[in-house]
């Protein structure tokens, strides 16, 4: 699997701290905070793969902090999941609407997480292996692998 850069952004604990302990295990390189304002500087100072946001992070949620990397300038936009205790279709809905790529609910499962980042390693991946074709290919070539790409990104959606 690729090394990912990941921000776990969790007021608990023991959930940041063994989720930490897993992703390190992996072979991730993995910052952890335990609020949302710690998230946000991170995401400004590092080059950040994938956020892992709890809903209820302190200071800033996890809610606004998606709503936050849409609209921030950052070196990378990180593919973003996130968490949430128990749930209801409409607080799903509103984070995929506040660009939350992904949606768990606590408590995790860590072979689930694992699953999870391995695919937006595979993709991460792809993106990188084409960008660096692209600078021998046709245009339109480009533009068909980009749009092949897209497809298969959202085919789970």
């Amino acid at each position: 699997m690729l090394k990912l850069k990941i921000l776990i952004a969790d007021e608990e604990s023991v959930s940041r701290n063994v989720l930490k302990t897993a992703l390190l295990y992996w072979g991730c390189e993995v910052f952890a905070v335990e609020n949302g304002e710690q998230a946000c500087a991170t995401l400004q100072a590092e080059s950040i793969d994938l956020c892992i946001l709890s809903w209820n992070v302190a200071k800033v949620n996890g809610l606004e902090i998606c709503r936050w990397i849409r609209h921030a300038e950052l070196k990378k936009t990180p593919y973003t999941i996130l968490l949430a205790d128990d749930p209801k279709p409409e607080d799903i809905a509103a984070a995929y609407v506040a660009g939350a790529n992904d949606f768990l609910t606590k408590p995790l499962h860590l072979e689930e997480v694992r699953e999870r980042i391995a695919r937006v390693a595979g993709r991460i991946a792809q993106v990188r292996f084409i960008h660096t074709q692209l600078g021998s290919m046709d245009p339109l070539e480009c533009y068909r692998l980009d749009l092949a790409l897209h497809e298969k990104a959202y085919s789970h959606v």
